[in-house]
């Protein structure tokens, strides 16, 4: 699901990022949505 999040193809490319914390990772998602609202707002 993150891959797909990320637009990785190959689980490999994402499997890079395995080490991450879980917090951050979770985070993200709602940052982005954040900056699109108040870009496009």
């Amino acid at each position: 699901m993150i891959g797909k999040l990320l637009g990785h193809t190959q689980v490999q490319t994402t499997a890079r990022y395995a080490h991450l914390e879980a917090e951050p990772v979770r985070m993200a998602p709602d940052a982005v949505a954040l900056n699109l609202r108040k870009s496009f707002g």
